[in-house]
């Protein structure tokens, strides 16, 4: 007699360029034939998680990681007119609709949810129906950056901003055993140096081809900084961005901690990505991270179902 087994769920976080990590996780939970029912994905979690329930092969999904350059990454960003949010989406949604087709969630081989915000309300939306593709858009749409998805007379943008790591979904769309893959962390504010001489050339810049595209107050101001205030400009310039960055996932990896303390999963996996985590063009790294820390996990996922079953 066949033992029932416990309906595993998968919750697949946030995480831009690093969810090339989730493809990682899933090419080993697949090989050692670990069982997934359910899949819950927010933002890029459910971009892989949405794609892997619908039945794309696993290789299928990495090889569009592994194809993704600088050039591809720019494309998805050329701006939209009137901008409503820096970019339409076009291009990702065309790579989306090739990939999946009209395929719509109620319809799919495994069970699978989409976490995104809503910003009429600022309430967390659980899309469990209608087309794939839509669903997917609207829950990796970052505010300013791509044009949010109005569905229902909602205005929906990425789950990140309510939900980075949505175990309590899977958890009500049935899990029994979750296993959560957090792509948070935390950057570090680099201390590095510009390019040697960057500061000089971009003052010359200033003072020739530039003089009559800026005030004169401020091209007046950058020509006669002293040595002294020229050398903080080197130390903090590139600190403004960083800063930024820092400020939105330390916020987004404290709701994960909040959320985690809350909902516990039986599996949290974690991919190390040390100082510097990979970019888009460079999802080999991510995929590897992602593989390692999943190795690591499958002898408690493998005793979890057992001891359930």
């Amino acid at each position: 007699m066949e033992m029932e087994r416990p309906l595993v769920g998968l919750a697949l976080s946030t995480g831009g360029p690093r969810g090339a990590a989730h493809v990682g996780v899933l090419k080993v939970l697949e090989e050692h034939g670990i069982p997934i029912d359910i899949i819950v994905g927010t933002s890029i979690g459910a971009l892989v998680g949405g794609a892997y329930a619908a039945g794309v092969p696993l290789p299928r999904i990495e090889e569009e990681w592994l194809k993704t350059d600088l050039l591809r990454v720019a494309k998805s960003f050329l701006p939209t007119f009137p901008i409503r949010g820096w970019s339409s989406g076009s291009s990702v949604l065309r790579m989306l609709q090739g990939l999946l087709g009209g395929a719509k969630i109620e319809e799919l081989p495994r069970k699978f949810a989409a976490v995104a915000a809503d910003l009429v309300t600022g309430c967390e939306v659980i899309l469990q129906e209608g087309p794939l593709v839509e669903a997917l858009r609207a829950s990796s749409s970052i505010p300013g950056l791509f044009v949010p998805v109005e569905r229902e007379g909602q205005v929906l943008v990425d789950g990140g901003l309510v939900n980075p790591l949505p175990v309590d979904v899977a958890r009500r769309l049935g899990a029994e055993v979750v296993i959560a893959v957090d792509l948070s962390y935390y950057p570090r504010l680099s201390p590095r140096q510009p390019a040697p001489g960057l500061p000089q050339r971009a003052l010359r810049l200033v003072e020739g081809r530039l003089r009559g595209l800026l005030p004169e107050s401020w091209a007046g101001q950058l020509r006669h900084l002293t040595e002294e205030e020229r050398a903080a400009l080197r130390q903090t310039a590139p600190n403004v961005i960083n800063t930024l960055i820092l400020a939105s996932v330390v916020l987004q990896r404290r709701i994960v901690e909040l959320n985690l303390r809350l909902a516990p999963p039986e599996v949290l996996i974690r991919p190390e990505f040390a100082a510097n985590p990979p970019r888009y063009h460079q999802a080999e790294r991510g995929i590897k991270a992602g593989e390692a820390a999943a190795r690591e996990a499958i002898p408690q996922i493998e005793r979890l179902i057992l001891s359930r079953s």
